[in-house]
C-alpha cells in the first residue's frame, strides 16, 4: 500500500541506512534524456542530515547528468529498495542544489554528514556534494523487488510467499561492494589526470545542458554566455507553450479592448495613414500612444 510523508521519520531512516545501494533519477526540462543512476556504497556517501535534507557524495563519473539536471531545475527522486525478506520501497522527491569540490563549503558539508551518519563520509575521486530537500516521502509494498541472499537472487513470488517468509535479519548478505571506482580514481589523482578527465567528460549533459562548473571554466567557457544558450535551446525545444503564451496574450488584448479596459491604438497604422495624407497634401491626424 502506498504512503505518503511529508517528512523522514526514525523508521525511514533506519531503512535507509541498512540499504546496500540506491538509485537517483533526474530530467531535463526539455530534452531526450531522462537520467537514473545507481549509487553504491551509502554508508560512505549518503547522509540523512534532518527530517527534510539528505545529501550524497556525487562520484567522478563518464557523464554529469545528475549535476546538470539539479543545476538547470533541481529536481531528483532518490529511491532506495530492499532486497531481503522484508520488501519495501521508498522514493524520496526532492529539490536539489550541487556543491563542487571547490566551494568553499564543500568541506564543511562533508564533516556535517560525516557527524550525523557516524561513519567517515568519503570517497575517492568525489567531485560534488548533492544537497536535497526532501518534499515529499513515500512507501510502497516492494513485492516486486527479487530477494538477495548468499550471493544468489530468488525468483519473484507473489505476495503472500513474500510476507510468511521469515525476517532476515541480514538483509545485505550477499552483497559486495566493488572497489574499480576506487582504484580507477586513486590512479588518475596520483597521475594528476582526474582533472582532465572532468574537464573531457564532464562539462555537458547528454542534451548539452552545462555540466559542472570546475569543468566550464577549465576549458575557459563564458559561463554566462553558455548559461544563456542552454536557457534559448530549452526555450526552442517548448515552441508549443511558448505560442500558446503568444496567442493567450493577443486574445487577452482584445478582450480587454473590446471591453473598454484598454484602449489600443495602432501606432504604425496611423503614420501610413499620415504619409498619404502628406503626398496629398491632406492634413496630418494625430497619433496617439496606447492608453489603460
Amino acid at each position: 500500500m502506498v504512503k505518503y510523508y511529508p517528512s523522514l521519520n526514525e523508521n525511514h531512516v533506519e531503512f535507509i541506512t541498512t540499504q546496500p545501494l540506491f538509485f537517483v533519477a533526474s530530467a531535463p526540462w526539455a530534452g531526450d534524456h531522462i537520467n537514473l543512476s545507481p549509487k553504491g556504497h551509502p554508508s560512505r556517501t549518503f547522509s540523512v542530515l534532518g527530517p527534510n535534507t539528505v545529501a550524497y557524495l556525487d562520484a567522478t563519473g563518464s557523464g554529469c547528468e545528475t549535476i546538470s539536471h539539479v543545476y538547470e531545475n533541481g529536481r531528483v527522486t532518490v529511491m532506495f529498495c530492499s532486497f531481503g525478506s522484508s520488501p519495501q520501497i521508498m522514493r524520496l522527491f526532492c529539490k536539489g542544489r550541487v556543491v563542487e569540490k571547490w566551494d568553499q563549503h564543500y568541506q564543511e558539508l562533508r564533516a556535517k554528514m560525516s557527524t550525523e551518519n557516524g561513519d567517515d563520509i568519503d570517497i575517492t575521486g568525489a567531485r560534488a556534494i548533492i544537497v536535497l530537500k526532501v518534499k515529499k516521502v513515500q512507501t510502497s509494498c516492494g513485492f516486486g523487488v527479487p530477494m538477495v541472499s548468499d550471493g544468489q537472487t530468488a525468483p519473484i513470488g507473489d505476495a503472500v510467499t513474500m510476507v510468511e517468509h521469515n525476517e532476515d535479519t541480514r538483509a545485505n548478505d550477499g552483497w559486495k561492494p566493488r572497489e574499480t571506482m576506487d582504484n580507477w580514481a586513486r590512479k588518475m589523482l596520483e597521475k594528476q589526470e582526474l582533472m582532465d578527465y572532468q574537464k573531457r567528460s564532464n562539462h555537458q549533459s547528454l542534451d548539452g545542458l552545462p555540466g559542472m562548473l570546475s569543468a566550464r571554466r577549465q576549458l575557459d567557457q563564458n559561463v554566462a554566455v553558455e548559461d544563456t544558450k542552454a536557457w534559448l535551446r530549452k526555450v526552442s525545444r517548448q515552441q508549443d507553450a511558448v505560442l500558446l503564451g503568444v496567442g493567450l496574450g493577443m486574445l487577452l488584448m482584445i478582450f480587454l479592448s473590446l471591453t473598454g479596459v484598454l484602449s489600443i491604438h495602432p501606432t504604425f497604422l496611423y503614420h501610413l495613414v499620415n504619409y498619404q495624407r502628406r503626398q496629398m497634401g491632406i492634413p496630418e491626424e494625430s497619433v496617439h500612444k496606447s492608453e489603460l
